[in-house]
C-alpha cells in the first residue's frame, strides 16, 4: 500500500462509506437486545396476568381497571415485538413504525400506572389504612413497578428504529383520553363506581375533577413526549437513525 492508499484509507470518505455499515451492525445487536427486554416483559406480563385472573376469575371485575388494560396491551406489544423484531433481525434490523408507536402507547401507559400509583395510590392507600403489599404484592409487583421499568429501558436504550415525531405521542396518547372519557361518563351516569378515586365524579367535588383534568390529561402527553425525546435522543442515535423520522 502507498503513503497516499494509506491515507486514504483514513480520510473522511473511507470512514463515511464504513459507517452505514458500522451502524446496521450495531443496530442489530441493539435490535438483539430489545427483543429479549420484550421476551422477558412478555413472560413477566403473562405470569402476572394469570396470577391476577386466578385471583378475580370473573374479567369484568378487572377490565375497568387502567393497570390491566395498560399490562395487558404491553403484553400484546411485547409478543408483537418478539416476533417482528425477530424477522428484522434478519434483514435491516428495523421494525414498523407503527409497532414503534404501539410501544411507544404502551410504555406511556406503563409509566403513567407507576406513577399514579407511586404518587396517589399509595400515599391514599398508607392514610387509609393499607400497607404497600397491596400495592406492591403478587402481580401488582409486575404491573405497578417491574413491568414500567423494564418497558421505559428498553424503550428509552434499545428500541433504535424508527425515530418518532410529534404526531406519534399525540396518537400515543389517545388510548387514556379514551379511558378517561369513557370511565368519567360512565361514573357520571352511575354505571360504574371507580374504579379509581378521581374518577369519581359523581361523589367528588367539582374541584378534584377539575384538578385531574388539567394535572393528568396534560401529564399523560408530557410522559409521552419525553418517551419520544429520550428514545430519538438516546436509542435512536445508538442506532445510527437519522433526524428524519420517516427516513430509512
Amino acid at each position: 500500500m502507498s503513503q497516499g492508499q494509506f491515507a486514504h484509507s483514513y480520510s473522511r470518505e473511507a470512514y463515511a462509506a464504513l459507517l452505514p455499515d458500522t451502524h446496521k451492525t450495531r443496530r442489530k445487536v441493539q435490535l438483539a437486545l430489545a427483543i429479549l427486554a420484550n421476551a422477558v416483559l412478555a413472560v413477566m406480563e403473562y405470569i402476572a396476568s394469570r396470577q391476577l385472573w386466578q385471583q378475580h376469575p370473573v374479567f369484568k371485575d378487572l377490565a375497568i381497571f387502567y393497570t390491566h388494560q395498560s399490562n395487558l396491551l404491553a403484553l400484546v406489544a411485547a409478543v408483537l415485538f418478539v416476533v417482528v423484531g425477530t424477522v428484522a433481525l434478519f434483514r435491516d434490523g428495523r421494525i414498523p413504525h407503527s409497532l414503534k408507536v404501539f410501544r411507544l402507547m404502551c410504555t406511556v401507559q406503563l409509566y403513567i400506572t407507576f406513577l399514579v400509583v407511586a404518587v396517589l395510590l399509595v400515599p391514599m392507600g398508607l392514610a387509609g389504612g393499607a400497607d404497600f403489599i397491596t400495592m406492591y404484592g403478587g402481580p401488582m409487583l409486575v404491573m405497578h413497578l417491574l413491568a414500567p421499568l423494564v418497558s421505559l429501558v428498553s424503550f428509552v436504550f434499545l428500541e433504535g428504529t424508527p425515530r418518532l415525531s410529534l404526531g406519534d405521542t399525540w396518537l400515543a396518547t389517545q388510548y387514556t383520553y379514551l379511558y378517561s372519557l369513557i370511565m368519567i361518563i360512565l361514573n357520571a351516569t352511575g354505571k360504574v363506581e371507580g374504579p379509581y378515586p378521581f374518577l369519581m365524579v359523581d361523589v367528588n367535588p367539582w374541584w378534584v375533577s377539575l384538578l385531574y383534568a388539567v394535572t393528568m390529561l396534560p401529564g399523560a402527553y408530557l410522559v409521552s413526549l419525553c418517551g419520544k425525546w429520550l428514545n430519538n435522543g438516546i436509542a435512536c442515535r445508538i442506532a445510527g437513525e437519522s433526524d428524519s423520522p420517516s427516513s430509512n
